[in-house]
């Protein structure tokens, strides 16, 4: 049961930063309010067109890893699972680098500013709900 649990946290960690959103409360907590997000990722963000890539490359690799972890979930042999692991790194990193108008690195340096910026990850949070159909 650990390791199922382990490896979900591993195939969801395997998002590279995928939904921001998933940022706990705790972090969003220790954040002082005024405290203004910093970083290239702030800059990538403040740009429309970049929030808009990196929505639409967010919604391509919540896709993939919801492949993945229905995959996960539907095996109890642990080499399989490791393999599925590596094999959903493999593909979220392939969905991202396919992604139009984004780098990998900038998606990563826009959610590590979301995670650290509540607004930002409020902000992301909601379009990628809207865009996501929900």
């Amino acid at each position: 049961m650990a390791l199922n649990r382990l490896l979900a946290t591993t195939i969801l960690a395997a998002g590279l930063v995928a939904t921001p959103f998933l940022a706990t409360q705790a972090e969003a907590q220790d954040m002082t309010p005024d405290a203004p997000a910093a970083g290239p990722g702030a800059e990538l963000a403040a740009d429309e067109a970049m929030v808009d890539a990196f929505i639409t490359a967010a919604l391509a690799v919540a896709e993939t890893r919801e492949q993945y972890m229905a995959q996960l979930e539907a095996t109890t042999d642990e080499e399989e699972q490791m393999a599925i692991v590596q094999e959903a790194d493999a593909a979220i990193l392939q969905v991202v680098e396919e992604s139009p108008d984004i780098t990998v690195d900038e998606y990563i340096a826009i959610g590590e500013a979301a995670s650290q910026d509540p607004d930002l990850a409020a902000e992301i949070d909601a379009r990628f709900a809207e865009a996501h159909g929900g």
